[in-house]
């Protein structure tokens, strides 16, 4: 296993030296991706010197930084790398403790060596930290802005509504830059960095970032009211008829799908993979709609956001009467050498009109392009494979 080495050179004096050589020593045993040493000031050369004779071309000196932007500097270094390990070597045992619980997930397996008396500020708090960290992270610049996707098609009188790209955020892996907004302990994006993301999009779109409600995207076809118990085992749509609350569904290739009907003033988002489609969670709102809000068939309209395209979503040769039984037009290129490839945007709406939606009510172009084909705007699994990040489709009400 790989191992990142992060060094608080401001914590040691150089009466401090054989200790810190005696760590380091023992970090040699293993393969260390990186050494950096962080620092407000200058590095000392004593500390300079040490781990440049261990690690050679592996250090990397981070200075006049204040202690939470020079550790999240870090971060970013380590992650760039996607060491799978790290190790903190320093004197602040509990406010290190209390950063690497706020900026670490269990992807990453993290260890805190300390060296002498604790140094920690007596006043340190994982709550104080967290904010310091929330503080640091709100009045970080992007590199870039935040861009949303919009369609005509739903009545921006009545409803707020659009699709996230990658743009605009403070995400840093490469897979997952910038604007990476659904939140996961697999990945090593921490739920503050997913929180500043989501806050950065609510205030470009206008919507309260506290009142979110983004489904868990478990593949199914469950659509989960807001209001009531949420479903066991998760549920892949939301829907509402409440002005305080917006609705979201994240997709990094699966179809985002937004429903609006501006007579009853229902609305829901839904994630709509390949499972998702086969198991009919299109057709399953609109059921929805029609059944718990009184929905007309002929007034809902149906938005689909950015998604993998007909000529990217190869599928399996074995598999593919499930979607021939939806509309044989879906598969296409059958007969090749290679796999045939699947218009998810077809089976969709396909589902749609057969539940009685409008043709001329179903937008599947204006908002949706090709995931795997634009790498700078969206994020895509099939592309760039894991980690990847998320963008969403959020819809909701205007207040009167």
């Amino acid at each position: 296993m790989t191992l990142g080495v992060v060094l608080l050179s401001d914590d040691f004096a150089e009466k401090d030296s054989e200790q810190v050589a005696r760590v380091l020593d023992e970090e040699q045993s293993v393969n260390v991706d990186v050494c950096i040493l962080l620092t407000s000031d200058t590095v000392p050369d004593f500390i300079s010197n040490m781990p440049r004779g261990k690690f050679t071309e592996k250090v990397i000196e981070i200075s006049d930084q204040d202690f939470i932007s020079g550790f999240l500097t870090a971060k970013n270094k380590l992650d760039e790398v996607m060491c799978p390990e790290i190790k903190v070597i320093c004197k602040r045992k509990q406010e290190v403790t209390f950063l690497c619980q706020v900026m670490f997930t269990p992807a990453v397996q993290w260890s805190i060596v300390s060296i002498g008396e604790d140094k920690s500020s007596k006043s340190a708090t994982l709550e104080n930290i967290t904010q310091k960290v929330k503080d640091y992270l709100r009045k970080r610049k992007a590199s870039d802005e935040v861009k949303i996707l919009r369609s005509t098609l739903i009545p921006d009188d009545l409803f707020y509504h659009g699709f996230s790209t990658r743009t605009g955020g403070l995400s840093s892996i490469p897979g997952m830059k910038s604007l990476n907004v659904l939140y996961t302990t697999a990945k090593r994006d921490p739920l503050v960095l997913i929180e500043e993301n989501r806050r950065r999009l609510a205030s470009k779109a206008g919507f309260d970032v506290e009142t979110l409600y983004i489904a868990k995207a478990v593949h199914g076809n469950t659509v989960y009211e807001i209001g009531t118990d949420p479903p066991d085992g998760g549920y892949d749509g939301v829907i509402s008829n409440k002005s305080n609350v917006t609705c979201a569904a994240p997709g990094a290739d699966c179809v985002i799908i937004l429903f609006a009907d501006p007579i009853q003033h229902v609305f829901a988002a839904i994630h709509s993979g390949w499972k998702g489609t086969v198991a009919k969670i299109p057709s399953v709102t609109v059921r929805s709609m029609h059944g718990k809000f009184g929905s007309k068939l002929e007034d809902i309209v149906v938005v689909m956001g950015p998604s993998i395209c007909k000529n990217c979503f190869e599928f399996g040769k074995d598999d593919i009467q499930q979607f021939e039984n939806i509309n044989p037009q879906c598969v296409l290129n059958k007969g090749l050498d290679r796999n045939p490839t699947i218009d998810l945007k077809l089976a969709i709406r396909t589902l749609l009109e057969e539940e009685g939606v409008l043709p001329e009510h179903i937008d599947n172009t204006t908002t949706c392009p090709c995931t795997v084909e634009n790498p700078n705007q969206l994020f895509s699994y099939r592309r760039d494979g894991r980690p990847f990040g998320n963008q969403i489709g959020f819809i909701g009400l205007r207040s009167n």
